[in-house]
């Protein structure tokens, strides 16, 4: 069950890329920039896939950047928030995910804008 993107085209390729790796069960890509939707800046994905079983926690977390990075391995995008990224038998126990933190600004190297 992935939940119906009506995102620009940043977030389709993303939802995409996710989709191609983990065939989740369960997918949700969010749009959360500040300002307007249409800068597609920042994003929160819930990842819930068969393929995490076995796998730890920071293994996880390196596969969905892996998986929507760029050939260079940059991101495209300011902030890639990973909600949660469990197995289905994780998902079906606790499928509470927490808010998400306010943006601090900069440009993801420490830097202010």
């Amino acid at each position: 069950m992935n939940a119906a993107s009506a995102g620009g085209p940043r977030q389709s390729l993303i939802e995409e890329r996710l989709n191609s790796a983990f065939s989740p069960t369960f997918l949700d890509v969010q749009n959360t920039s500040h300002g307007q939707k249409s800068d597609e800046s920042h994003f929160k994905v819930i990842v819930v896939s068969e393929t995490f079983d076995g796998t730890r926690l920071v293994g996880r977390h390196r596969a969905i950047n892996t998986a929507v990075s760029e050939s260079d391995g940059s991101l495209g995008f300011h902030s890639l928030e990973i909600g949660a990224a469990k197995t289905p038998e994780e998902w079906n126990k606790n499928s509470n995910v927490g808010a998400s933190p306010k943006c601090q600004g900069g440009d993801g190297r420490g830097m202010k804008n």
